[in-house]
């Protein structure tokens, strides 16, 4: 069996080697390559490969963030390839194809491949990378949003989010320049952020403590959030003790 391969890493000297080595292995043939997780969406849809090679740190879309965003259909084998030990032995622990850890052996490579071999084509997969995504990022906060449009997707990065507010069924995350809307709860959303970073100062809106610019107190306890874009937002009296004890915390 043959498996038709793509190589996902944005480092181009990382690429070249894992294609240099592959070419000795008659098990694979190399169909393609990305250098982000944008490209490697695209990559997987035009070329279909059986199986990827799929580095977990990238900027824009992570590894993890293109396993969220595949079609289970279009999910094909993945061995992740990361400098970052914490991230592989969670990724192998879920029964990920496998993962490569740099720098490493061309032993290791053919271990890789013969795993992926027994996973390729497995019905089970695309649930259980799911799985593995979910588990890797329990615990943790949100570094990005991933927001969905019509023939796009946007990773808006934690930290360029100004505010957070609930519009209906949606939330709006308000950066300086732009806005997106994401079809979750508020509360949801505010269980996946770093508490230290963010804080709910209205029942429907939450901020970046570090995009605050200024607190105005007002009258019965209110005040009025100026961000750092020069936006106003409302502070209720119920929450104005948190933000103050946030912002002495910076």
């Amino acid at each position: 069996m043959t498996l038709r391969a793509l190589v996902v890493d944005d480092e181009p000297v990382a690429r070249r080697r894992l294609r240099a080595l592959l070419r000795s292995d008659a098990r694979i043939e190399i169909v393609g390559e990305a250098e982000n997780g944008y490209a490697a969406l695209d990559a997987v849809t035009r070329l279909g490969p059986d199986l990827m090679f799929l580095d977990v740190q990238m900027p824009g879309l992570d590894g993890f963030d293109v396993i969220e965003l595949l079609e289970p259909a279009r999910c094909p084998a993945i061995v992740f390839v990361t400098a970052y030990d914490s991230y592989a032995m969670r990724a192998f622990d879920v029964c990920a194809a496998d993962y490569l850890l740099k720098p490493f052996e061309p032993r290791r490579l053919e271990t890789a491949v013969s795993r992926a071999l027994a996973l390729a084509g497995r019905g089970d997969h695309p649930a259980r990378l799911h799985a593995l995504v979910q588990n890797v990022r329990a615990g943790r906060p949100v570094q990005r949003f991933l927001v969905r449009t019509p023939g796009r997707v946007c990773a808006v990065r934690a930290v360029d989010v100004e505010s957070i507010e609930a519009a209906d069924h949606y939330v709006e995350l308000r950066t300086a320049d732009s806005a997106h809307l994401l079809r979750e709860p508020l509360a949801s959303i505010e269980d996946r952020l770093d508490p230290a970073a963010f804080v709910r100062i209205h029942r429907s809106t939450i901020v970046n403590v570090a995009r605050v610019a200024e607190l105005r107190l007002m009258l019965h306890g209110e005040a009025v959030v100026v961000l750092a874009s020069g936006r106003r937002v409302r502070c209720s009296r119920t929450y104005a003790a948190s933000l103050k004890q946030a912002l002495a915390r910076l």
